[in-house]
């Protein structure tokens, strides 16, 4: 069984609907979904950040011994030719902790690589299905990057494609336990769009806000509706997109393991 590891229900919910599955009861506040067919990935949805993704990826490791581990999830541009939708296959995932100010300290130490067959499935996934892509680094940051210089500064400095805030977390606790792992993200907003600061989603779990804490905030500015409906719209377009791709990474990393199986045991 593979576990995909998400953050937020909206990431899922395509997932969630395309396949049969049983909720689940999960430490703290995660939500869990068990699959009724090896068709399709087990969920668990850890809430934002990498503390959570980190103890969300533990326990499923306990709770599904799965044979692989998936990261999946919306992610920012920071490169200027990624669009909301397009896929992001991870070719590294790269930690960079603390705040903005400390970011132009960059170590690439803690840079790790995913596994080469689950690699091989997603880019089978991406061409098969008809996915836009892209494959490079998806650097993972403690906070939301909601301006376009910021995301800028990432794709330059880092040479990241894309950013979020738990990928580098199920990485690192997936090859802590010798799991093979990969990440691939879906595009929300593009590098030059600067989201609301209230999208900010840190330490929230996978809920997050309710609709009146965005009415809310619109009654107080206003000037940030359009944002937050082109927001809505990029997060329509993103979850398609994760709900196709995860169906033919299935199918791939299915087909390209038992094409393996005979020729390990020769």
């Amino acid at each position: 069984m593979i576990v995909a590891i998400g953050s937020i229900r909206r990431e899922a919910a395509g997932i969630i609907l395309s396949g049969e599955y049983t909720a689940i009861e999960a430490p703290e506040d995660f939500v869990a979904y068990r699959p009724e067919s090896e068709d399709y990935p087990a969920i668990v949805l850890s809430g934002s950040g990498s503390v959570r993704a980190a103890r969300a990826t533990k326990w499923a490791i306990e709770e599904f011994s799965p044979e692989a581990v998936i990261s999946f999830g919306f992610c920012g541009a920071t490169k200027d030719y990624a669009r909301s939708g397009d896929i992001v296959i991870a070719a590294r995932v790269l930690d960079l902790p603390g705040s903005p100010f400390e970011w132009s300290i960059v170590d690439d130490t803690n840079s790790l690589g995913p596994d080469r067959t689950i690699l091989l499935a997603a880019r089978t996934a991406v061409e098969i299905s008809g996915l836009d892509f892209h494959h490079g680094t998806i650097v993972t940051i403690s906070k939301v990057a909601t301006t376009s210089g910021a995301k800028k500064w990432l794709g330059e400095a880092v040479n990241a494609t894309a950013a979020d805030t738990a990928a580098h977390a199920i990485a690192s606790t997936a090859s802590a336990a010798g799991i093979p792992w990969g990440v691939f993200t879906s595009v929300l907003d593009d590098r030059d769009f600067d989201s609301p600061g209230v999208v900010d989603r840190l330490d929230s779990g996978p809920d997050g806000r309710g609709n009146m804490a965005y009415i809310k905030h619109v009654s107080n500015t206003p000037q940030d509706l359009p944002a937050l409906l082109h927001l809505g719209r990029s997060s329509n377009r993103a979850s398609a997109s994760l709900t196709t791709f995860m169906a033919a990474f299935v199918q791939a990393h299915t087909a390209l393991t038992k094409a393996a199986q005979p020729a390990a045991s020769e």
